[in-house]
């Protein structure tokens, strides 16, 4: 069971909690990280959800547990958990906070060029990780295979010329 804390709309922490899952009361929002990790071949790290899990294709995101007030460490933490990337802090850039009605996104970029077959998947949650370019990934979201909030992300991410810079 996953503890997560609640925060207002102006992402001040509240002091309460909320079991994940469970919906979010009135006025209140959970944090999300969300990060895209791209190469020098222009290319994006893709994993491929778990079936139990949904068995659709997404960048690394997750959840900010309870008691994490760092949101950058907290993507370190899910990027460890499920892929096996590691980097350090100064590494991520913050893109852009995405608020939604009961969550808010923090999304960063990550460069790395780390052969897909060197990442260590945590099997229940990620069934295998690609290097995509943006056609591929158009392609899947035109078959309904790709997370389409994960893909507004990437367009975020794009949009903020970032890539470009690093």
């Amino acid at each position: 069971m996953e503890i997560l804390d609640l925060y207002d709309r102006d992402l001040k922490p509240t002091g309460l909690t909320i079991e994940r899952g469970k919906p979010v009361p009135p006025g209140m929002v959970i944090p999300i990280v969300a990060v895209y990790v791209y190469n020098d071949k222009g290319q994006y790290l893709i994993q491929k959800v778990s079936p139990k899990k949904g068995n659709y294709y997404s960048t690394t995101a997750g959840h900010v547990q309870s008691g994490e007030s760092d949101f950058a460490l907290a993507m370190l933490r899910e990027m460890k958990e499920e892929i096996g990337l590691t980097a350090a802090k100064s590494e991520l850039k913050l893109v852009k906070i995405r608020r939604y009605e009961h969550k808010f996104t923090f999304l960063y970029i990550l460069k790395s060029n780390v052969p897909a077959e060197m990442l260590h998947l945590q099997k229940d949650e990620v069934e295998s990780v690609y290097w995509m370019n943006r056609e591929e990934i158009e392609l899947l979201c035109k078959m309904r295979l790709f997370n389409w909030n994960h893909y507004q992300l990437l367009l975020d991410c794009e949009a903020s010329g970032l890539f470009k810079a690093h």
